[in-house]
């Protein structure tokens, strides 16, 4: 009798642990299918137009590349077509002018940039641009903030007065959300070492760099944070931040860099950091992530690998290109995925793949 009920419990304990959610070590392990792609055999974008990319961006009608050179930061190219428009971004300190390196995210005709360092927030009528107006040329200062303890990686103009800021504040939350008065609106989701002591206020910030993109439709957020398996997906419910999933499979791995005056000012990545997610790109049924989970030594930061999300963070599909992508941008109403690579002679391409 005491046989039976041993051999019962057993199988009770078994039946329950089979109820539990299956535990995942890594992001790839939710994925079950996959699809190769091929590049189309012509590039819609010329590489006679292209330098040194740093990024891209698309719409339903342009496509915007990041590539600093001739004493601008940007290309707009024709979405559809492929066509050149025009080179801006002017790099300088004067009136119309932005600092180098600024990120930018798109938005129906607009395209806002920021800068971290002069905490200036601007905004380009790409329209404008294509028509070569003047005032296209020079961008619109939306905001020049000024809010304590934030040190932001990346910002989305959700509109022309709130923003949406990813990095760390107070050293310890992950976003922020504010208006053009620095007035903050709320913040929230504990960064990944907010409880580290080795980490002090400048490495958390350094160590918290990411990639964020907003759903056209502005009802969610994603961050994925750089040399990483972390990626969050939130929301702006009537002014406050709500996480909806949190994804976060392996953290970054650094070493403490430079010290000065008894405090760390760098972070260093070390022979296991791997390289993790490059890039997001949203629509608005999917999130598009460029990932790798190979060592950021053995590879460099680049992949062949696009994971697929829904907004709800569940997985969906990854797709297999038949090239290393630097950069991504996706064409919803094109079904295309652009991706930045390197081209036979050692520059840059711009290859498509039909979705």
């Amino acid at each position: 009798m005491m046989k039976k009920n041993f051999l019962f419990m057993l199988l009770l304990i078994c039946m329950l642990g089979g109820c539990k959610d299956e535990k995942h070590d890594s992001v790839l392990n939710l994925f079950s299918e996959s699809q190769q792609l091929f590049q189309e055999k012509e590039n819609l974008i010329k590489d006679e137009f292209l330098a040194v990319i740093e990024g891209m961006t698309c719409n339903e009608e342009y496509l915007i590349v990041y590539d600093l050179h001739s004493g601008d930061s940007y290309t707009l190219f024709d979405r559809k077509t492929g066509a050149y428009i025009t080179r801006f971004g002017t790099i300088g300190q004067g009136p119309g002018e932005i600092p180098a390196g600024c990120y930018g995210y798109m938005l129906n005709k607009c395209f806002s940039v920021f800068d971290n360092q002069t905490r200036v927030v601007m905004k380009y009528k790409l329209d404008a641009l294509r028509s070569d107006k003047t005032d296209g040329e020079n961008p619109v200062r939306l905001t020049k903030y000024d809010i304590p303890d934030s040190q932001i990686s990346r910002l989305i103009a959700i509109d022309d007065s709130t923003f949406l800021g990813a990095g760390t504040y107070q050293s310890r939350y992950q976003y922020l959300l504010f208006n053009k008065n620095s007035d903050v609106l709320d913040y929230g989701v504990d960064i990944y070492n907010a409880s580290d002591e080795p980490f002090n206020q400048y490495t958390k910030y350094l160590s918290n760099q990411g990639d964020l993109v907003m759903q056209p439709e502005k009802k969610f957020f994603a961050y994925s944070l750089n040399f990483s398996s972390n990626l969050d997906i939130i929301e702006n419910i009537n002014g406050k931040i709500k996480l909806k999933k949190s994804l976060r499979f392996g953290n970054p791995i650094y070493k403490p860099g430079a010290e000065a005056d008894g405090l760390y000012q760098s972070v260093d990545m070390t022979e296991d950091t791997q390289v993790g997610y490059i890039n997001l790109c949203a629509t608005t049924k999917y999130l598009y992530a460029l990932y790798s989970d190979k060592k950021i030594y053995e590879n460099g930061r680049k992949s062949n690998l696009v994971l697929v999300f829904d907004w709800e963070g569940n997985a969906i599909r990854k797709y297999l290109l038949d090239a290393d992508a630097h950069y991504i941008a996706v064409d919803e109403i094109g079904q295309k995925i652009f991706a930045a690579v390197k081209n036979t002679e050692g520059g840059w391409s711009i290859a498509s793949y039909v979705l």
